[in-house]
């Protein structure tokens, strides 16, 4: 008989006491499997540790000296006593409380899978096609268990161990295509990562937040970093020019060039260090990510998309 897999829910948290609030009594709801719930918290100055340790004296809290964005994901996963960790943002919610037993049963008919990737969905109960990060149209696609190229950072757990192998998420990134990074890392590693409709997470965007300039500088420094840790030299320049391509457009457009210009100056100080980790895809693993891609839609229909959906 299969040994049944344990969880924890660790929940990454950076000042959004009320969101972290909500995000963990729905945690709690979860009926089976959970061994554990942590809070991670990057330093936040607005009580959010103060309010766990107060209303949520179950929950092991896991304060972090500094805000190390995204890579406060380690500190949880690290944490953790179940074999796989959900990782989920302060504003993202489970919605029924069979979310973590039926993720659990993906792990366990797929011993391969390193990374569960889960729905998104928003308010209504729809899709939410900002959030959709994988290599096949959605409109077709989303109500379908495939294999994808991407960890969904705040919205998915991972086999504990594969990940801690893999060195979880890149500090220097900070924010921004953090599951793009570790993918190829998983996928360089021979494991799969999955897409279910299985588990619906929401969403909780604020309507009233617009992009800032952070995000044409991250994604545009994180998009160069990324592609030299990970890829070939070729492959690396290919994908370097589609997205300063793709990124500058969208830079001119809402008038943030200047981010545009200094992440691309960031980007070089920094290409030293993105080299010295570098771990570029073998063959093999090129042959398994092109199958994974082989129903990705074309760069003009993602480009549309992607400017559409999440920089507009």
């Amino acid at each position: 008989m299969t040994t049944p897999l344990t969880a924890s829910i660790s929940i990454l948290n950076y000042q959004r006491r009320d969101a972290l609030r909500r995000a963990l009594a729905a945690a709690r709801e979860q009926r089976d499997g959970v061994l554990e719930i942590i809070a991670v918290d990057n330093a936040s100055t607005d009580g959010s540790a103060e309010m766990v340790r107060d209303e949520f004296p179950d929950v092991r809290l896991v304060p972090l000296p500094k805000n190390v964005g995204a890579a406060g994901r380690n500190a949880g996963v690290a944490a953790a006593k179940g074999d796989i960790v959900f990782t989920l943002d302060n504003d993202v919610l489970f919605r029924t409380p069979d979310d973590v037993r039926h993720a659990l049963a993906v792990f366990q008919r797929r011993p391969r899978a390193a990374v569960v990737n889960f729905k998104i969905v928003d308010a209504t109960g729809g899709l939410s096609r900002r959030d959709w990060c994988h290599p096949r149209d959605p409109r077709r696609w989303s109500e379908s268990e495939f294999a994808t190229d991407y960890v969904l950072e705040g919205a998915s757990a991972c086999r504990r161990d594969a990940f801690l192998a893999a060195g979880g998420y890149w500090e220097p990134l900070f924010i921004g295509h953090e599951g793009w990074d570790l993918a190829f890392r998983l996928i360089g590693a021979g494991h799969e990562l999955i897409y279910t409709p299985a588990v619906r997470v929401q969403h909780m965007v604020d309507p009233t937040v617009r992009p800032s300039s952070r995000i044409y500088y991250t994604f545009t420094r994180n998009a160069i970093w990324v592609a030299l840790r990970n890829h070939r030299p070729l492959p690396a320049i290919r994908s370097i020019a589609q997205d300063l391509a793709l990124m500058g457009f969208a830079a001119l457009r809402a008038g943030e060039l200047d981010a545009f210009r200094r992440a691309i100056v960031d980007a070089v100080r920094g290409a030293r260090a993105a080299l010295g980790t570098r771990a570029p895809l073998t063959a093999d693993g090129y042959a398994r990510l092109g199958a994974v891609r082989a129903l990705k839609p074309g760069l003009i229909a993602r480009s549309v998309r992607h400017l559409r959906e999440r920089l507009i």
